[in-house]
């Protein structure tokens, strides 16, 4: 009972409504562990269900798609996810197709890392004699599509004694989302977006980076996610370490130079009362999708940085819509965004992406277009 309490109590705080998703399977079968036909059923309606939202909303023809990605943290079947949309879409047999698994939440980011150097690198010289001599048969062979699908499908909940591994029943749900790239000029006109940076940073080198989030087996020999208590100061340290990588990308050179000078003055000239200054971050962007972890990580990010509760809004909804739901929780904040009229033309837009490793990703996109009809994600 004790331990029904607590959950109850990290629930109640955690800025989740009652309308996330756990997949009713879950909930049937607890606390036995799901089979693996459960898990392709969840994959199934998650991430085939997405693409096919995909591709019916930008009415592409699967055969023209030439990279695959899937990203999942805890389900990694084989075949793999990669190898079912393949299948399940009729694509070309010489797709380049990819499944990574491992990476946490910041996984979609890592996944449109891979498709972005992909992509480039095709349109250089080098890549365009790469590609030439290894299809020289088949005009245009040169990868252009690059179809990138995230989940988390869960596992039954956990069912052992350790708090740390009972925060992860409370804050995780299921989800998937599903986006499209082009290196083609003439798809600009269409698209609603193109990715101006992105910046990755992994700390796991230190002690209390690599064990903050751990799927393991308890004393017990149960299986679930162990959440370290150390894990908001470990994101911190991440995303400042992110942060010094993304600042010479972005912001003007007035606030730079702020950011220089009390720098010197604190390490140069060793004036101690002399604090950090912390870069206005909204005079680089109009929109900020920070990784919905919790209410917690959100708030806390949000002050750091100083930004407002408008700026804070899409994280906190998608939060409250649909929990914790890893790789995907920034989409559906850039979703959140869309569905409320905020995306303008040229607007520029932060997704901050945190994972277990410990991960911190940034990516920067700007606005191509106006974006006035309906979303696919309904608030």
């Amino acid at each position: 009972m004790k331990d029904v309490l607590f959950q109850f109590k990290v629930f109640m705080k955690s800025g989740i409504g009652e309308e996330a998703y756990v997949p009713r399977v879950n909930l049937a079968k607890s606390p036995t562990r799901l089979t693996q036909q459960d898990m392709h059923d969840q994959a199934h309606i998650l991430v085939v269900g997405a693409v096919e939202s995909l591709l019916k909303s930008t009415c592409l023809d699967p055969s023209l798609i030439d990279i695959v990605i899937v990203n999942s943290g805890m389900f990694n079947p084989t075949p793999s996810l990669a190898s079912i949309l393949v299948h399940r879409f009729g694509m070309r047999t010489d797709v380049k197709s990819f499944h990574l698994s491992g990476m946490g939440c910041s996984a979609s980011l890592i996944s449109l890392d891979l498709a972005r150097n992909l992509l480039v690198d095709s349109r250089t010289l080098s890549g365009f004699v790469r590609n030439l001599l290894g299809d020289s048969s088949r005009p245009g062979s040169r990868p252009r599509y690059a179809l990138i699908a995230s989940t988390e499908c869960m596992s039954s909940f956990y069912n052992g004694h350790d708090r740390r591994m009972m925060l992860a029943n409370v804050l995780f749900r299921a989800a998937g989302n599903a986006f499209l790239l082009s290196n083609r000029p003439q798809d600009k006109p269409r698209s609603k977006m193109e990715l101006l940076h992105l910046v990755r940073v992994n700390t796991a080198s230190r002690d209390e980076a690599y064990n903050a989030v751990m799927v393991q087996e308890d004393e017990e020999n149960i299986f679930g996610a162990q959440l370290s208590p150390q894990l908001i100061d470990v994101a911190t340290h991440a995303i400042k370490e992110n942060v010094k990588k993304l600042a010479p990308k972005v912001l003007p050179l007035s606030e730079l130079w702020k950011v220089g000078v009390s720098e010197v003055k604190r390490k140069v000239f060793k004036m101690k009362h002399v604090k950090s200054y912390v870069p206005n971050f909204k005079l680089a962007f109009d929109h900020f999708c920070i990784h919905p972890g919790s209410k917690a990580v959100i708030e806390g990010v949000g002050k750091s940085l100083g930004l407002s509760g408008y700026d804070l809004e899409p994280s906190l909804m998608a939060l409250h819509r649909f929990g914790n739901t890893s790789c995907s929780g920034i989409w559906y904040e850039l979703a959140y965004c869309e569905a409320k009229k905020r995306l303008k033309e040229g607007d520029k837009v932060w997704q901050l992406g945190l994972g277990s490793g410990f991960k911190c990703n940034s990516a920067v996109w700007r606005v191509l277009r106006p974006l006035n009809h309906e979303p696919l994600v309904e608030f």
